[in-house]
C-alpha cells in the first residue's frame, strides 16, 4: 500500500490561512454569545434573589433582613454564613454557607457564578471559594447605617426597615449587580462585593454600561451610572454609583 501523501508547505499555509479566517469570523459571534450568557446569569441571579427576598418579607412582617450579624458560629451576612474557623484564611479560600444566611431558606441552589467579571479588563479576585454571584444588597434597607463598619446589626441598634415605610418601592433598589475596584492603588483588580450604599463605589454597571437591578415592588430592570461616580482606578470596569456621593437616589 502506498503511503498517504503529506501536505506540501503551500497546502499547509493555505489551510492555516483558512482556519485563521474562519476564526476571525467566528470569534465575535462566540464572544457575543458568551456575553449574552453572562447577561442571562445576572438576570437569573437577580430574579431568584428578588423572589426569595419577597418570600422572606412575607414571613417576617415585611421587615427587611440585616446585612451582617456576628455570632459565635461566625459572621452571618445576608447571603450566607462565613464560619468563624475560616476567618483567618486568605480571601478566595474561605467558604460561605449560603443556607445559613437570612435568605438561605428562600433561595434555590440554581444560582451560579456570574461570568461577567471576565469583561472588566482587570484580574478578578474572588472572596470565597463558591461565591461571586455578583450581586449586592442595598444596606440602607438593613437599617439606618453610617459607614461600612456600621453595616453590622447589633442588639438594640438600628433595625432593618419595614417595606411599608418605603416612600417609593418602585424606585428603591433592593439588589444590584455589584463589584469593587481593589486594592486602593494603581495595580487594581476587581473583586466581588455584596453591599451598596450612598458612599461606597460598588455598583457594577457591567452590561453595556448599565446595572441590572431588582426593585422593592418586585419589578426589575437596568439603571445607568452617574458618570461623575466612575471609579477612575479601573474605568474600563464600569464600577460606580447611581448618584453622587451622599445621594440616596434609588436607595431609599
Amino acid at each position: 500500500m502506498k503511503n498517504p501523501r503529506a501536505f506540501t508547505l503551500i497546502e499547509l499555509l493555505v489551510s492555516i490561512g483558512i482556519i485563521a479566517a474562519l476564526s476571525a469570523v467566528a470569534a465575535p459571534a462566540v464572544w457575543g454569545a458568551y456575553k449574552s450568557s453572562s447577561l442571562a446569569v445576572s438576570a437569573n441571579n437577580i430574579r431568584q434573589l428578588a423572589a426569595g427576598g419577597a418570600a422572606y418579607l412575607g414571613d417576617n412582617n415585611y421587615r427587611f433582613w440585616p446585612y451582617l450579624t456576628r455570632t459565635e458560629a461566625g459572621d452571618v451576612y445576608w447571603f450566607g454564613l462565613e464560619p468563624a474557623e475560616h476567618k483567618g484564611k486568605p480571601e478566595g479560600e474561605r467558604v460561605i454557607d449560603m443556607d445559613a444566611g437570612p435568605l438561605g431558606a428562600y433561595m434555590p441552589r440554581s444560582m451560579v457564578p456570574d461570568p461577567s467579571f471576565s469583561f472588566t479588563g482587570k484580574p478578578f479576585k474572588p472572596k470565597y471559594k463558591f461565591g461571586y454571584i455578583g450581586v449586592g444588597y442595598n444596606v440602607h434597607l438593613a437599617g439606618e447605617k453610617r459607614g461600612r463598619a456600621s453595616w453590622l446589626t447589633v442588639p438594640n441598634g438600628p433595625q432593618p426597615l419595614l417595606f411599608w415605610n418605603l416612600k417609593n418601592p418602585g424606585q428603591t433598589v433592593v439588589f444590584a449587580t455589584s463589584a469593587q475596584v481593589y486594592p486602593f492603588q494603581a495595580d487594581a483588580v476587581i473583586e466581588e462585593f455584596y453591599g451598596i450604599d450612598q458612599k461606597e463605589v460598588t455598583v457594577h454597571f457591567r452590561h453595556n454600561g448599565q446595572a441590572m437591578v431588582a426593585f422593592a415592588n418586585g419589578s426589575a430592570g437596568f439603571l445607568p451610572m452617574d458618570p461623575t461616580t466612575l471609579d477612575g482606578r479601573a474605568p474600563e470596569a464600569n464600577v460606580g454609583r447611581f448618584a453622587p456621593k451622599g445621594s440616596n437616589k434609588f436607595l431609599r
